[in-house]
């Protein structure tokens, strides 16, 4: 066991090739990622979100936005599907990891292994870096987050973990899922792991020591929680309340906008164009509300809060579209 903050965490322990990448490929002189502090970060002003014709859209298939140095926020553009799905990119030395896929296969339409590729490249040219392996992770399994999965599978130097319970379950070492906390090296930029069903039943959430960004997937973003299994979702939400009181949280980052900037109001169900997205990052005082909310929600039923809607065992298909 590691004492770390006061909080026990459970070492990790992966198969031997990602051993050896993860945490063996720290060079004298490489890149570092303290957890002393906060490495600062910027969101942008306003994401692509669309537009009035999708088939007019001229803007890129997949944003990418740099957070900093070595945190990328990527994003599907809306006219291509209406998820607008977030993507991640985090890079450590002599590794990067991609959370999730987008919400469309075809690399035609949406070139993500292009465009992570090109993002590859261009970082380790800016950075010395070479031969940097990709690990290819999922939030959870939903087919809107690993759609385009399928580009990168006879990629050279690529971990894919799986798309399986068994498989995410195996790669990151659970052997007490969602409970434990596990401690991943990506290249000597830490991250705690720790389970979050509810709205999957194999999801997972990340925080970064070095950015102190907690990204929580699916199960808490602005829009529409759907929520397969409630207590789970209590729990979880919960889990990432007590690892918030533990370690110092910057932003809260997730999978989608649904929202308006108008409080409780959110865009139908299929919007492909969202001129008035409130923005993508959340706060501490918003995952307060949903621990709230846990502890007055006692039946199935969709209940609306100023950041974000809780549909509680309520099928996909309904909406609170007037």
């Amino acid at each position: 066991m590691l004492i770390k903050r006061g909080v026990a965490i459970v070492m990790v322990t992966m198969g031997i090739f990602a051993v050896e990448v993860a945490m063996s490929l720290v060079p004298k002189g490489g890149l570092l990622f303290p957890s002393s502090a906060a490495a600062p970060g910027e969101f942008p002003d306003q994401w692509i979100h669309g537009s009035k014709s999708a088939m007019d859209n001229t803007d890129p298939a997949v944003q990418v936005h740099r957070y900093n140095d070595h945190t990328y926020i990527l994003r599907e553009n809306k006219a291509i599907n209406y998820e607008g799905a977030f993507m991640y990119v985090f890079f450590g030395n002599g590794v990067a990891l991609l959370i999730d896929q987008g919400s469309t296969s075809s690399p035609a339409l949406f070139p993500l292994r292009e465009v992570v590729d090109e993002l590859i490249a261009n970082w380790e040219a800016e950075f010395d870096q070479s031969s940097t392996h990709l690990i290819v992770a999922n939030s959870h399994l939903h087919g809107d987050h690993y759609a385009a999965w399928n580009q990168f599978v006879d990629r050279e130097d690529t971990t894919m973990v799986g798309l399986t319970h068994e498989e995410v379950m195996h790669y990151w070492g659970f052997s007490n899922y969602p409970d434990e906390r596990l401690e991943f090296d990506l290249g000597g930029r830490n991250f705690v792991i720790t389970g979050t069903p509810g709205h999957q039943s194999s999801e997972i959430a990340f925080y970064d020591e070095w950015t102190d960004l907690l990204y929580t997937g699916d199960m808490f973003y602005r829009g529409r929680l759907y929520l397969e299994d409630w207590d789970a979702w209590a729990a979880s939400i919960k889990r990432l309340r007590a690892m918030a009181d533990d370690y110092p949280v910057s932003h809260l980052i997730n999978n989608h906008i649904e929202m308006t900037r108008m409080p409780t109001v959110d865009y139908p169900i299929g919007t492909t164009w969202q001129p008035s997205e409130p923005p993508m990052q959340m706060s501490l005082e918003m995952l307060d509300e949903a621990v709230t909310a846990t502890q007055v929600i006692d039946q199935a039923g969709i209940y609306k809060y100023a950041d974000f809607l809780i549909y509680n065992e309520v099928p996909w298909a309904y909406t609170t579209d007037p």
